[in-house]
């Protein structure tokens, strides 16, 4: 069994999306080390649910069953093969990007009719190799997909190490929040 991780390291100054809270990891020392966390729940790698678009459901509802899968690749392009049921993990190579001052500006996003085709392969969850779903100042695809109980995770990493199919994990806090930060990973048999 081999273990790929898609999440970025949640740390202290990571980058976040324009307007966003900045992530600070504080340290407070006395007999043992104790650490306290100023930041956005949209920060780095992290989990959507329904409540982000204004519909009922916050990360805690969504159920364990729905947060693991069968991965399978696509680009902002088009479906090429899915699994019904399964996860979609939307490889573009932004992740390398990642720290850099464009990373948030100009990325790929999906369309209307890519969102469409999602929901027709009925996926339980879609995975964005950038910072979201939707062109920048825009909700419509995030309110189409968390509309009809799709999840998204944004700001994953090492889509390129990923064959066709695999098994994917999102684990985020069971918060009763509207978004999570996430851990993501991939189990390759």
């Amino acid at each position: 069994m081999k273990f790929i991780d898609l999440t970025h390291r949640f740390e202290d100054g990571m980058p976040v999306f324009p307007g966003d809270p900045h992530v600070r990891i504080l340290e407070t020392r006395n007999d043992y080390i104790l650490s306290r966390i100023e930041a956005g729940m949209h920060a780095g790698t992290h989990i959507d649910a329904p409540r982000h678009a204004g519909y009922t459901g916050t990360v805690e509802t969504i159920s364990l069953e729905r947060l693991t899968g069968t991965g399978f690749l696509t680009s902002p392009e088009g479906i090429k093969s899915h699994v019904p049921g399964g996860i979609a993990v939307v490889r573009t190579g932004w992740s390398s990007r990642w720290g850099s001052e464009d990373y948030f500006i100009n990325y790929p996003f999906l369309s209307m009719e890519i969102a469409d085709e999602l929901l027709d392969a009925d996926v339980k969850g879609v995975c964005m190799e950038g910072p979201s779903v939707d062109r920048h100042g825009e909700m419509e695809i995030h309110r189409k997909l968390l509309k009809n109980g799709v999840w998204i995770v944004e700001n994953i990493k090492n889509t390129e190490l990923l064959p066709e199919r695999f098994r994917l994990f999102a684990v985020p806090l069971a918060a009763a929040a509207e978004a999570s930060p996430a851990r993501v990973f991939a189990v390759l048999e």
